[in-house]
């Protein structure tokens, strides 16, 4: 299939089953999402392809990352990824749904992260699988929230992308289960677009936020210098 190996510097990922492919979301979200406590204990939660563990298993030498996937297909896709990488030891694919997930593990994980559904049930998706993975019939974010909460060690964080017209309903779900907005990059395509999309990390603490502003493009496939100094340890 066309496209289905996508080569990033250090590992690769097949792509040709899972009906989410790669997209600029989820590598920012890898590449963003803050460890300056040095996790150990890591979660992926609605892992797709693979791409976002990978990405922390390249940059947390010494972590152990989990990744959980709701959708059969995805989940299978995504093993492969981690067992054909170089921290396939460091890396556990669930195939299960995170609410299960939440309610048996006996694990508490120092950083949590996430590139979850985008589209409220009245959002129509053509392909039924690719519903599975974006629709929030299958897990609201309500439900992220909550198991997070549950699944956070004490000083652990939660990282999340979303589209930015969620932003403040998102806040308030997160403080609902005593997560609290800790950092957010705002993410547009050019500097003449409006913010699309919010890259936001919470923690168990209120402090003061820090909120910083991504630009994406120059021009037409011609990155940002702060783009390509995010990503540059992956992009080829």
């Amino acid at each position: 299939m066309k496209n289905s190996i996508f080569k990033f510097k250090h590992f690769q990922i097949d792509q040709s089953r899972s009906a989410m492919k790669i997209g600029t979301d989820g590598v920012l979200l890898g590449a963003w999402t803050p460890i300056d406590s040095n996790p150990k204990t890591i979660l992926d939660v609605g892992t797709g392809t693979g791409l976002i563990a990978l990405m922390l298993a390249q940059r947390l030498p010494e972590s152990r990352i989990t990744a959980v996937e709701i959708e059969k297909t995805a989940a299978e896709e995504s093993f492969d990824n981690f067992t054909n990488s170089s921290w396939s030891k460091r890396l556990c694919l669930i195939h299960d749904n995170i609410i299960d997930f939440s309610e048996n593990s006996k694990v508490f994980f120092d950083l949590i992260v996430s590139n979850p559904p985008f589209f409220k049930n009245s959002f129509k998706v053509s392909d039924a699988t690719r519903s599975t993975a974006r629709d929030n019939f299958h897990m609201s974010y309500e439900d992220l929230f909550s198991c997070v909460n549950i699944l956070l060690s004490p000083s652990g964080s939660f990282a999340m992308v979303c589209p930015i017209e969620y932003r403040e309903e998102l806040i308030t779900k997160a403080e609902l289960n005593q997560l609290y907005l800790e950092r957010e990059l705002m993410i547009k395509g050019t500097k003449s677009s409006s913010f699309k999309r919010i890259l936001m990390q919470f923690s168990r603490t209120k402090t003061i936020l820090k909120t910083e502003e991504l630009i994406l493009e120059e021009s037409r496939n011609h990155r940002t210098f702060e783009h390509q100094k995010l990503v540059n340890d992956f992009y080829l």
